[in-house]
């Protein structure tokens, strides 16, 4: 009984019509397509400057790394598959590390000291594909979004800048000492550029994320980030 149930919801039926002729009855073809899978990536962080001087030094690298869901809704045309056509959206579950050069020097006395700050990062997207009835280019696409981030790690615990400018001999800004902290949550938009690799999951993807926080109560400073990813997607259903 179980198979015949089975095969009752695989298997096209044939019902009679009412002039006593056979007809063949269809499933509705399901449209939209779901993904799954593990993605990685490398980060460049750039820093604005504090108003008391120049802090910000240069660009240094980090990386990223978690788990993408993401659906692709609709088909590019009548004849196309289900997962090909112009919106998608989804979700991402992963860590970064931001960190930037500085002029400062840390509570070791170690000088020109990096910042480095960890955070979990949950962004929220969607995606348009502008050239979705192309066979060729139909898996490229445009991303939209925010990162909700949360602080994880941070170091060093302060800095100092010696002569930032002429109105100050020294400066000493805060990100884990004397009562002030890095700020633990912040929300990041974002846009980006992508392609998914036909019949290899590979997805290869550059986003530019814009700092909205400031970094501490008296570290008036924000971070922006460029991230080059790469991920490996598993079609795990369509609905």
């Amino acid at each position: 009984m179980i198979f015949i149930a089975a095969l009752s919801l695989t298997v096209p039926g044939f019902a009679q019509s009412d002039d006593g002729e056979e007809e063949f009855i269809t499933t509705k073809e399901k449209s939209n397509a779901f993904f799954l899978g593990l993605k990685a990536g490398g980060t460049m962080t750039s820093m604005t400057q504090p108003d008391e001087g120049k802090l910000y030094d240069g660009s240094d690298f980090g990386f990223s790394g978690g788990l993408v869901l993401k659906a692709r809704f609709g088909k590019a045309s009548e004849n196309s598959v289900g997962g090909t056509g112009y919106f998608g959206a989804g979700l991402e579950l992963k860590y970064k590390l931001n960190s930037v050069k500085t002029l400062g020097t840390d509570e070791s006395g170690k000088e020109n000291a990096k910042i480095s700050i960890g955070y979990f990062e949950a962004p929220v997207f969607v995606h348009i594909y502008p050239l979705a009835k192309s066979p060729s280019l139909n898996p490229l696409y445009v991303e939209l979004g925010a990162a909700f981030a949360g602080t994880l790690s941070r170091s060093p615990k302060s800095l100092t800048l010696i002569n930032p400018s002429a109105d100050y001999s020294q400066v000493t800004y805060y990100l884990d000492a004397n009562g002030s902290t890095l700020k633990g949550m912040d929300v990041r938009p974002f846009a980006g550029l992508g392609y998914t690799i036909p019949n290899t999951g590979l997805d290869i993807s550059a986003r530019y994320y814009v700092g909205t926080s400031e970094l501490a109560g008296n570290f008036p400073c924000k971070m922006n980030t460029l991230e080059v990813s790469l991920a490996w997607l598993f079609n795990i259903g369509k609905f």
